[in-house]
């Protein structure tokens, strides 16, 4: 659930913000949308399709480096979606080392649903990932 911009603590700061179903409350501090075929030449469908399933952690990793936390929701089977959605939240609470500030992690889905406002795709995306399972702990 999409929450109000919290401008309290400092209101030149405006982030997205959401509620979890989970109950966690979590930011946006990053988003990247990518045509999901961008670098393929040529190939068969299954093998384009197999290697960007194979290579979305490493192309997480490259487009977010220093994060840990990585949740690649499944790819619908059948043709292969045109966009790849990454999306890095934090939560500041950590997950399970009280000594840590916050947590963090990213989001990443394939779709085809560009039409959708950013913020709602992001709602309807992110609502019912894990946060305990897939964030870890960090430090500000």
């Amino acid at each position: 659930m999409r929450l109000p911009v919290q401008t309290e603590y400092a209101p030149y700061h405006r982030r997205l913000r959401y509620r979890l179903a989970c109950g966690r409350e979590v930011s946006v501090e990053g988003c990247y949308i990518i045509p999901s075929t961008l670098g393929v030449i040529e190939g068969s469908i299954e093998y384009i399709r197999d290697g960007i399933i194979n290579r979305l952690p490493k192309r997480v990793r490259e487009q977010f480096p220093g994060h840990c936390g990585v949740f690649i929701k499944p790819v619908p089977k059948g043709e292969l979606p045109t966009y790849t959605f990454m999306v890095d939240l934090v939560c500041y609470e950590p997950v399970s080392d009280p000594s840590n500030d916050m947590s963090s992690l990213i989001v990443c889905w394939l779709g085809d649903d560009i039409e959708t406002s950013l913020p709602d795709l992001m709602d309807r995306e992110i609502c019912s990932v894990e946060w305990d399972k897939y964030a870890v702990d960090g430090s500000i």
